[in-house]
């Protein structure tokens, strides 16, 4: 073998190696184009708005709006529902690696007849008893809240809920970045729009000082005895509350209520 092809082949095998290293595949996995949203496919979402229709998920619906049960009173369920997504509670813990949102739960509206709203919150339950999970109503709450919201989306955004210590708060996100849909107290002139960068390099700085998770708050929505407890959030959204009152530097809170 002459000196110039044993190169060659030393080379060849190098190159081999270094591909098939842990670290190598850890770095092409890491560095994967993945979609800032996590979709929640069309054939789910329907599965979903069914489960809002089911006898239990009509009873927290009745309950919520202070229906005594057994007495007759008309219900209508709507046919479709957004999806509210949520802060990966992951995504701080891979240091802003994609997908920064994930479906947390289907907003499903119903109307009573006199004219009052109420939300049904459907998202995936494991059974008491094991086996696979099952979409189920877990909490209702007195609006319409997340269909209003959804009818300002644009384009390919989504509706996209950040929970923490100042409440709730509702944003549009797109796979550039996260556009207020609401105003905030205390400062005049439009909301001011995240950029993706932005918003990863707030969670990115602040993951290592972020305190315990705290429990969603829900003193904003009216709820009654027989509602279930809301959707808990995992700590990343707490820590990207954080982040947005470095970036926006303004407090308060959405407001709830239209």
């Amino acid at each position: 073998m002459s000196g110039r092809t044993g190169r060659r082949v030393a080379v060849t095998v190098l190159s081999a190696a270094a591909l098939w290293s842990p670290t190598a595949q850890a770095a092409s996995v890491a560095d994967s184009p993945r979609p800032v949203v996590e979709a929640l496919p069309e054939q789910e979402v329907r599965v979903a708005v069914a489960a809002a229709r089911t006898p239990g998920a009509v009873n927290l619906a009745r309950s919520n709006l202070g229906i005594p049960a057994g007495q007759s009173a008309a219900l209508r369920v709507d046919d479709r529902g957004p999806v509210v997504h949520h802060l990966d509670p992951a995504f701080a813990e891979r240091g802003g690696r994609l997908p920064l949102a994930v479906p947390g739960y289907v907003a499903v509206t119903a109307h009573a007849g006199d004219g009052r709203a109420v939300t049904l919150q459907v998202t995936r339950v494991a059974p008491a008893g094991g086996g696979a999970p099952r979409w189920a109503a877990v909490a209702a709450a007195q609006d319409a809240t997340e269909a209003g919201l959804a009818r300002r989306l644009e384009g390919n955004e989504v509706l996209f809920e950040d929970q923490g210590p100042r409440g709730r708060e509702w944003y549009a996100l797109d796979d550039r970045a996260l556009r207020p849909l609401a105003e905030s107290r205390g400062r005049s002139g439009p909301p001011e729009t995240v950029t993706i960068a932005s918003y990863t390099k707030a969670l990115r700085e602040r993951a290592a000082s972020a305190g315990p998770a705290v429990p969603p708050a829900v003193a904003d929505r009216p709820h009654r005895s027989g509602d279930r407890p809301w959707f808990p959030v995992g700590v990343a959204a707490v820590v990207a509350v954080g982040g947005f009152a470095a970036l926006r530097h303004r407090g308060g809170r959405a407001d709830r209520h239209r």
